[in-house]
C-alpha cells in the first residue's frame, strides 16, 4: 500500500471511521503545487502546525449552455459550490457559461451569461467536441468552427475543436484551483496535498472509445495547463497548440464518469431511495438525455444497470435554432433575439411552432428508448413499475415534460400507465443557504461528481446487457379456467 494512501485511510478512519475508496484512488504524483503560496489568515492553522494533508475533490458538470461546479473537502466529507467572483451579483451565480468566441486570431472566454450566441461565437461546445470525435465534420453545427479557422481540413478543424474544449476547461480550472487555496491556506506545502477532478459526459456518448478517449485527452490537457489558462486569458491557436504538444496525455487525478449517475448519486445514496427502474431525462441546452436504469442496493451496496442510454438532439436551444431555421435567419442577433423572447415566455409564432415540433419529435424518441430497454428486460411486465425522473436547466413542462410522459399512454403498454415522478433530495452536505436549495435541479449532476472516484456508485453500460434470447423471456402466467367446486357455489 503506497504511503500517500495509506496517510488519508488512516485520517478517514479516524474522521469518520467509515471503510474509505480502494488503494488506487490516489495516484502516486500529487497535482501540482501552487505558483504561490496564499497568506495564512488568524483562523487558519499555520504551515508548521498542520500535519494531516488536504484532499479536494473537484465534480465539473461540462454543459452546452453552462457549466457548473462543486468541490469536496473528502477529509470532511463537505462541499462547496465553485462561483465566480465575477457573477456573485448574478441572479444564479454558479453558472458558468461555455460560450468561446474568436477574435484578432485569438480564442477568448464570453464571461456575460446573457449571451448565448457572441458574435464570431463558439457556442455549444459540448456538441462539437461529440461531432468532432465522430468526424461528422460536416455537420452544421460545426460551421462557426469552420469559419473561425477559414478552412474545411477535417484534421485541422477536430485539433481546432478540441483545442477550445481544453481552453475552456482549463480556464475555468485555473480558477477552481485559485480559489481552494485561498480556501485552504498553504496548499501544496505538504507533498500529499491534493486534488483531483471528475467530469461527466452522457452514457450513450460514455461507452464509445473514440468520444471517451477525446474528453479523457481533454480533460488532461486542461489540467495540465489550468494554471497558465486560469481566467482563459486570450489566447492563439500556435500557442494553445503549442502548449498541447508539451504535455504527455495520462489521466492521472482526471476521471469520466456517466453523467446520468452523476445525476443520481444523491439520489441512490438517500435513505429516501428505493430500488427500481427508472427514467431519466435530463433536458439541457442542446441535448436531452435520455437513460433508463434499474437501481439495486443489496448488502448496502448500489449498483446501476442501463437498459438504454441515448442523446437527442433537442435540447431548449434547439427552440430558438428551429424557429430560426424556419426564419431563413440563423446570424447570431437574430438567435440572440429569439432566445429572449422564449426565455421570457412571449407567444411568438416561429416558437410556438419549434415547441409543437420538439414535443412531437421527444415523444416519438422517448417511446424508442423505452422500447429499447423493454427489450432488455427478462421480464416486461417489469416496466410497469418505472419511475421518471426529470433534470436539467433547460426542463419545462411543455414541450419536454409532457412529450416524456405521453408514450406511457401509447402502444408500448397494454393500459395505460402513471408513473410517479421522483424529485431529488437537497443533499446534507452541500453548503447552501436556504434560498439556495433550489439551484440544486441544476446542480445534481456536479454534486454527484465530487465524492471521490472509487466512492462512486458502479454501474453496467447498456451495450454490456444482451437482450434476452426468446426462451429466457419470463411470460405472465394465463389464468386457468377450472369448474367451481360446492364451496365456491
Amino acid at each position: 500500500m503506497s504511503a500517500p494512501w495509506k496517510l488519508f485511510r488512516n485520517l478517514k478512519k479516524k474522521l469518520f471511521g467509515k471503510t474509505p475508496p480502494k488503494p488506487d484512488a490516489i495516484p502516486k504524483t500529487p497535482s501540482a503545487p501552487p505558483k504561490t503560496t496564499p497568506q495564512i489568515t488568524d483562523s487558519s492553522p499555520s504551515l508548521q502546525e498542520r500535519k494531516d494533508p488536504y484532499f479536494i475533490q473537484i465534480g465539473f458538470d461540462f454543459g452546452t449552455s453552462y457549466s457548473k461546479c462543486i468541490c469536496r473537502d473528502v477529509m470532511t466529507n463537505k462541499a462547496w459550490v465553485y462561483i465566480d467572483p465575477q457573477s456573485q451579483e448574478q441572479e444564479l451565480p454558479f453558472l458558468i457559461p461555455s460560450a468561446l468566441a474568436m477574435g484578432n486570431n485569438k480564442i477568448f472566454h464570453i464571461q456575460d451569461s446573457n449571451i448565448h450566441y457572441p458574435e464570431n461565437g463558439l457556442y455549444h461546445l459540448k456538441t462539437a467536441l461529440v461531432l468532432a470525435a465522430n468526424r461528422q465534420l460536416s455537420n452544421p453545427s460545426l460551421v462557426a468552427y469552420r469559419n473561425a479557422i477559414k478552412q474545411n481540413d477535417a484534421n485541422r478543424l477536430s485539433e481546432f475543436v478540441a483545442g477550445c474544449g481544453v481552453y475552456f476547461l482549463a480556464g475555468v480550472l485555473g480558477q477552481v484551483r485559485d480559489q481552494i487555496r485561498e480556501r485552504f491556506p498553504g496548499f501544496g506545502s505538504l507533498p500529499k496535498d491534493y486534488m483531483a477532478i471528475n467530469l461527466a459526459i452522457p452514457v450513450e456518448d460514455a461507452q464509445h472509445p473514440e468520444i471517451n478517449k477525446l474528453y479523457s485527452r481533454i480533460i488532461s490537457d486542461a489540467w495540465e495547463f489550468a494554471d497558465q489558462l486560469s481566467g482563459h486569458p486570450p489566447v492563439s491557436l500556435a500557442d494553445l497548440q503549442s502548449l498541447r504538444r508539451k504535455n504527455i496525455t495520462t489521466n492521472g487525478p482526471c476521471f469520466i464518469y456517466p453523467e446520468v449517475s452523476a445525476n443520481v448519486q444523491g439520489f441512490v445514496r438517500s435513505r429516501a431511495s428505493s430500488p427500481g427502474i427508472y427514467l431519466l431525462s435530463d433536458t439541457g441546452g442542446s441535448t436531452v438525455d435520455q437513460s433508463v436504469f434499474i437501481f439495486m442496493r443489496q448488502n448496502n451496496e448500489e449498483h446501476l444497470t442501463y437498459l438504454a442510454g441515448r442523446v437527442l438532439p433537442l435540447g431548449s436551444s434547439r427552440i430558438e435554432c428551429r424557429a430560426a431555421e424556419k426564419c431563413g435567419k440563423t446570424d447570431c442577433m437574430f438567435l440572440e433575439d429569439l432566445r429572449e423572447k422564449k426565455e421570457r415566455g412571449e407567444d411568438v409564432s416561429e416558437l410556438r411552432e419549434a415547441k409543437y415540433w420538439i414535443s412531437k419529435e421527444l415523444n416519438l424518441e422517448t417511446e424508442c428508448t423505452i422500447a429499447l430497454s423493454k427489450g432488455k428486460l427478462f421480464r416486461k411486465e417489469q416496466l410497469n413499475s418505472i419511475k421518471v425522473i426529470f433534470g436539467g436547466g433547460g426542463y419545462c413542462k411543455y414541450p419536454y415534460k409532457t412529450a416524456v410522459m405521453k408514450p406511457f399512454s401509447g402502444q408500448l403498454f397494454s393500459e395505460a400507465l402513471h408513473p410517479d415522478v421522483i424529485g431529488m433530495p437537497v443533499p446534507s452536505d452541500l453548503e447552501l443557504k436556504g434560498h439556495e436549495a433550489k439551484w440544486m435541479r441544476r446542480l445534481n449532476v456536479a454534486y454527484g461528481l465530487s465524492f471521490e472516484k472509487n466512492e462512486l456508485v458502479p454501474f453496467t453500460y447498456p451495450s454490456d446487457v444482451s437482450d434476452p434470447k426468446p426462451d429466457e423471456i419470463s411470460r405472465p402466467l394465463k389464468p386457468t379456467n377450472h369448474a367451481p367446486t360446492k364451496d365456491e357455489c
